[in-house]
């Protein structure tokens, strides 16, 4: 039997790391009624500032019915408010409310604790080297 090459392997294994990562964020964000896909948009939306739907789906990879699912999760739970963009009224900007916000910081320290365990077995430079080879890989287009 012989080994497959690395980057079809690779390949294997980063979904493999994802399932398990997702799974236990999603298990960290039960308690709030969030989800990873809920975090992702959370989490630009606090780096970004107010941004638009068609962003966050280039930015995450969804699908649009799948932001719009997401950004309807979060409308309904109080954390974004939709606003006619004032430069384009086809498009509405999201922006966190005061409660969105505040689910925002909890969920991040939440998801810290995940990514802890999850991570532990790591020293400090493996993590960082593990992030700063898969953001180069990322950024290759």
């Amino acid at each position: 039997m012989t080994t497959p090459p690395p980057t079809i392997r690779l390949g294997l294994l980063l979904r493999q790391a994802h399932r398990r990562a997702a799974a236990a964020l999603n298990e960290a964000l039960g308690p709030l009624g969030l989800t990873g896909r809920h975090f992702g948009v959370l989490l630009l939306i606090d780096r970004d500032g107010a941004t638009t739907q068609r962003d966050l789906i280039r930015e995450t990879g969804s699908d649009k019915a799948g932001m719009v699912r997401t950004v309807e999760d979060l409308e309904r739970l109080g954390y974004l408010t939709r606003t006619r963009s004032a430069t384009d009224r086809r498009v509405a900007d999201l922006t966190l409310t005061p409660a969105g916000e505040e689910a925002f910081a909890t969920a991040r320290e939440l998801a810290g604790k995940a990514a802890g365990e999850l991570f532990g077995m790591f020293r400090a430079e493996e993590t960082e080297a593990l992030e700063d080879l898969l953001t180069r890989f990322l950024a290759v287009d």
